[in-house]
C-alpha cells in the first residue's frame, strides 16, 4: 500500500516539476550574462600577511545555482547563490566551520559586483560587511571590503582591499 502511495506522490511531483519548468523565468546565468560578471566564476587565491585565502565560485545546478567556498587558515565556509524567483534578487546563504550562518544579497557597487552579507553566530552575534570585486585582467581581481551601516547599506569607500590570483581548480 505504501509503495502505491509513494509512486502516486512521485508522479504528482514529477508532473508539477515539469509544469513549473515551462514558465519562462530569468535565471542566475541570465543575470550573470546581462551584468557581464562571469569572469568571477572560478577559483581565486591570495596571500595576506602569510595567511592563505582561497575563494571559488562554480556552477552546481546549471544556470541556476552557484556554490561558493571560502577557506582561510582557521575557517571554511560554503554558500549557495541563486535568483529568488519572487523578488528577482540574487541571494546567498551559507554556513561556516565555526557554526555561523550567513545570508546576503548580490548587487552592483558602481561597475563591480558586490555581496552585502550578514553572519549570525549561535550567541546571536551579528556582523555585516560588503565585498566588491573588480576585474583587473583574466587572472587577477581586486577584492574591496566595505563597512555596512545599521540600515544595511555599504559605505562609499572600501576600508580594506587586496588582490587575488586565479588558480587551477581541483576536479
Amino acid at each position: 500500500m505504501n509503495q502505491i502511495i509513494m509512486k502516486k506522490l512521485l508522479t504528482i511531483f514529477a508532473i508539477l516539476g515539469l509544469a513549473c519548468t515551462h514558465q519562462a523565468q530569468a535565471s542566475l546565468a541570465d543575470q550573470i550574462n546581462e551584468n557581464q560578471t562571469g569572469w568571477l566564476l572560478g577559483a581565486w587565491e591570495a596571500d595576506i600577511d602569510g595567511n592563505t585565502l582561497s575563494l571559488s565560485y562554480k556552477w552546481i545546478v546549471k544556470d541556476h545555482v552557484v556554490a561558493s567556498r571560502l577557506k582561510t587558515n582557521d575557517n571554511e565556509s560554503y554558500s549557495l547563490i541563486g535568483l529568488n524567483p519572487k523578488t528577482g534578487e540574487i541571494e546567498q546563504t551559507g554556513y561556516d566551520s565555526q557554526g555561523k550562518k550567513s545570508t546576503g544579497k548580490w548587487g552592483p557597487k558602481g561597475d563591480m559586483p558586490m555581496l552585502i552579507v550578514t553572519s549570525m553566530s549561535d550567541t546571536d552575534e551579528k556582523r555585516s560587511m560588503a565585498v566588491a570585486f573588480r576585474k583587473i585582467d583574466e587572472n587577477n581581481i581586486e577584492v574591496q571590503i566595505f563597512e555596512v551601516d545599521a540600515s544595511g547599506n555599504a559605505g562609499d569607500f572600501s576600508s580594506f582591499s587586496f588582490e587575488m590570483k586565479r588558480k587551477k581548480e581541483k576536479k
